[in-house]
């Protein structure tokens, strides 16, 4: 039995899970430390600044990738269209949409090739920018959304907890402290959660980033977590 136990943390899911839980009670007991007051206000503004960043992330990436990026899609594109006379979309999708799921990006693109069959009086101008308005911002908006939605929560949370330090006095207080204490731990499992699907969200963008290639933060060695598989129910990037 000993040795089944001690198995278990050879499983880079099995490890992943007990530092999570890990990471909750830390991170409670440091609310709890903070008091009631305190961490009802700074888990009000992480909820707020989560639904700040993700509005906002919604609303300006479609603007972000129109007016700053389009162009130079358009114009890279209708060159390459010039000179070979094609596109690769699925190495176009691969390249700037490879996070996201393979049956998405497959739609994407052919969805858009069905509907560029017909086109063959089609100018390379206008080829080029159907290309980007139905292929590359479908594909590069989530892009975009995920860079916005975590300097928007940043810029966010930092003007909460100006606020929340203010708060925490009462715990000085003879009657209250300890009672504010011990909800403030309660309270503190909230937020502790909040704070680690923040977390969650950067593993995810690593093993995005390095495109599973670490040998123990990867979708294959973390499939059979439980707070991985739970995350990825809730993923607001996919």
């Amino acid at each position: 039995m000993e040795q089944g136990f001690a198995a278990l943390f050879t499983k880079p899911s099995f490890v992943f899970d007990i530092i999570c839980i890990a990471a909750l009670l830390v991170l409670a007991a440091r609310y709890g430390r903070k008091g009631l007051v305190a961490t009802v206000v700074g888990l009000a503004g992480t909820a707020a600044s989560l639904l700040g960043a993700k509005l906002f992330s919604d609303r300006a990436s479609p603007w972000v990738f129109e007016n700053l990026m389009a162009r130079t899609f358009r114009e890279r594109i209708a060159e390459t269209l010039s000179e070979s006379g094609s596109v690769d979309l699925t190495a176009l999708a691969d390249q700037f949409a490879g996070f996201l799921p393979e049956s998405l990006r497959r739609s994407v693109v052919d969805s858009f090739t069905a509907t560029v069959a017909g086109a063959v009086e089609s100018s390379t101008a206008q080829l080029a920018e159907r290309i980007v308005t139905d292929v590359v911002q479908p594909l590069m908006t989530p892009v975009l959304s995920i860079v916005l939605y975590f300097v928007a929560f940043a810029v966010l949370r930092m003007a909460v907890s100006l606020l929340v330090p203010v708060l925490t006095h009462g715990n000085r207080l003879p009657v209250v402290g300890g009672g504010n204490r011990a909800l403030g731990f309660a309270v503190g499992l909230a937020a502790a959660a909040i704070d680690l699907f923040l977390a969650l969200c950067v593993v995810w963008a690593l093993i995005v980033v390095t495109g599973g290639s670490l040998r123990y933060l990867n979708e294959s060695a973390l499939a059979a977590s439980w707070f991985y598989r739970l995350f990825t129910r809730v993923n607001p990037f996919i």
